[in-house]
C-alpha cells in the first residue's frame, strides 16, 4: 500500500501524529527535570503514585463514555491538558507546581480508550497493521532528527535548565496545534463505538479476549518498573552522564524504528506471528538492560526497537479484530487497572532501585513481559485459526 493510496484523511492523521511523537520527549525529560530540580527520587515516585491514582479514579468514573463520545473531542481536550502541563513544566521549579504540571500532562492517559477506538474507526482494516507500522517509522524518524537535533545541536549552547524548558514551551505549543487539528482538519468519528465500514465483524469469546487485554494490561505494567522516571535517574546518577542522555537513549529507539524500513516491508509473516517475535525481543532487551554496561544498556533499546515494530501493531491488530463492538468498557476498564497499578510501581520501583539497585527494576519487567506472552498465547492460537486457518 503506497503512499498516495492511503485515504486523504489517514494521510493527514499520521502527519499531526508526528507531533504526538515529538511529544514523547517531555514524557522522558520530565522525571530528568525533576532531578535538575534537587526533587529526590522517593518524592518523585511519589508524585507521580498520586498521579496515577487520579488517574484511575477517571478512567473508571469515563469508562462506557467513551464508547459514546466522539473520540474527537475527547483527544482535543487531551491534547490541550497536555499542553498546558507542558508549559508549566516550564515553570516548575517548586514542588507544588511541578504536581500540579504532572496532573495536567498525564490525563491524556486517561482518554488513551478514544484513541485505540478512533483509529479503529478510521483505519483500512486490512491494512492496519501496515499503518500502524507506517505511522511508527513516520514518528519515529521524525523523532530520531528531532532529538539529535536537541541534543547535538541545542543542548551544547544552553543550560541543562534551560534547555528543557525551551523543550517544554515547544512542545506545549505543537500540541495545541494538535488539539485544533482533531476538531478541525482531522477525519470525524462520531461515537466510540463506530467501525470501518470494511470492519468483518469476528469477536473472539470473551475469555479470549480477557486474556489479549490482560496481556495488554501486564505488558503495559512491565513500563511501569523500566520508565524513564528510573532511566533518567540510572543515567544521570549512576553512569553520570548529561541532562541530554535519556534524550539520546530515546533516539537510538527512533533510529531502530526508521532503520525498520530495510526489512519491515520485507516480511509476509502473519500478525499473530509477528505479535510473538516482537514480545520476545522486548523481553530480550529487558533483560540485556540488566547489564551494567552503559554501551549495551543504550544497545539494549535498538532492539526495543525492533521489538515494537513487530509488536505494537500486530497487538493492535489482533485486538481490533477479535473485540467486540463496545471496545471502549474494556479499554476504559484495563486503563483504569494499568493506571490504578502504576500508583504503586513508580514508589516501588524507585524502592527497588534504592534499595537494592536498578537493574533490578529492568528485571522486573523482563519477567512481567514474558509472563504477559505466556497469557496471550490462547489468543494468539484463537486468532491464527479464525483468520490464517492455522
Amino acid at each position: 500500500m503506497n503512499w498516495q493510496a492511503i485515504p486523504l484523511g489517514i494521510r493527514r492523521y499520521i502527519m499531526f501524529s508526528v507531533i504526538g511523537g515529538v511529544s514523547f520527549i517531555t514524557v522522558i525529560i520530565s522525571p530528568a527535570w525533576a532531578n535538575l530540580m534537587h526533587f529526590s527520587l522517593v518524592d518523585v515516585g511519589w508524585i507521580f503514585s498520586v498521579t496515577f491514582a487520579i488517574q484511575a479514579i477517571l478512567s473508571y468514573i469515563l469508562g462506557k463514555r467513551f464508547e459514546n463520545a466522539s473520540p474527537n473531542v475527547a483527544l482535543s481536550i487531551g491534547r490541550v491538558s497536555f499542553a498546558l502541563g507542558n508549559l508549566l513544566f516550564a515553570i516548575a521549579t517548586r514542588l507544588w507546581i511541578f504536581v500540579v504540571a504532572q496532573l495536567l500532562f498525564s490525563f491524556l492517559d486517561v482518554l488513551y480508550p478514544s484513541l485505540v477506538m478512533y483509529e479503529r474507526a478510521i483505519l483500512v482494516p486490512k491494512y492496519r497493521e501496515k499503518l500502524y507500522w507506517l505511522l511508527f517509522v513516520v514518528n519515529d524518524l521524525t523523532k530520531a532528527v528531532v532529538y539529535f537535533s536537541f541534543v547535538f545541536l541545542l543542548s551544547p549552547k544552553l543550560s541543562g535548565i534551560r534547555f528543557y524548558q525551551v523543550i517544554f514551551v515547544s512542545v506545549g505549543v505543537a500540541n495545541l496545534v494538535y488539539a485544533l487539528a482533531f476538531m478541525k482538519f482531522l477525519p470525524r468519528v462520531e461515537k466510540g463505538t463506530q467501525l470501518h465500514a470494511e470492519q468483518v465483524y469476528r469477536p473472539a469469546h470473551r475469555k479470549i479476549f480477557f486474556l489479549l487485554m490482560l496481556h495488554q494490561y501486564l505488558s503495559y505494567s512491565s513500563f511501569g518498573f523500566a520508565s524513564f522516571l528510573i532511566i533518567s535517574y540510572y543515567l544521570m546518577n549512576v553512569f553520570k552522564l548529561g541532562a541530554a542522555s535519556p534524550i539520546l537513549f530515546e533516539a537510538l529507539f527512533s533510529v531502530s524504528v526508521a532503520l525498520s524500513t530495510l526489512w519491515r516491508p520485507k516480511l509476509r509473516t502473519p500478525p499473530h506471528l509477528n505479535f510473538v517475535v516482537g514480545i520476545i525481543c522486548v523481553t530480550i532487551s529487558l533483560l540485556l538492560m540488566c547489564v551494567f554496561n552503559v554501551y549495551i544498556f543504550f544497545g539494549a533499546h535498538l532492539i526495543m526497537g525492533v521489538g515494537f515494530v513487530l509488536w505494537f501493531p500486530a497487538k493492535e491488530m489482533l485486538k481490533m479484530d477479535m473485540g467486540p463492538k463496545e471496545l471502549g468498557r474494556w479499554e476504559g476498564f484495563f486503563q483504569g487497572l494499568n493506571i490504578f497499578t502504576r500508583i504503586f510501581t513508580p514508589v516501588l520501583s524507585t524502592m527497588v532501585a534504592t534499595g537494592i539497585g536498578y537493574v533490578y527494576d529492568f528485571f522486573i519487567a523482563a519477567c512481567l513481559t514474558f509472563t504477559s506472552f505466556l497469557v496471550a498465547i490462547p489468543a494468539i492460537k484463537w486468532y491464527g485459526k479464525s483468520f490464517y486457518g492455522k
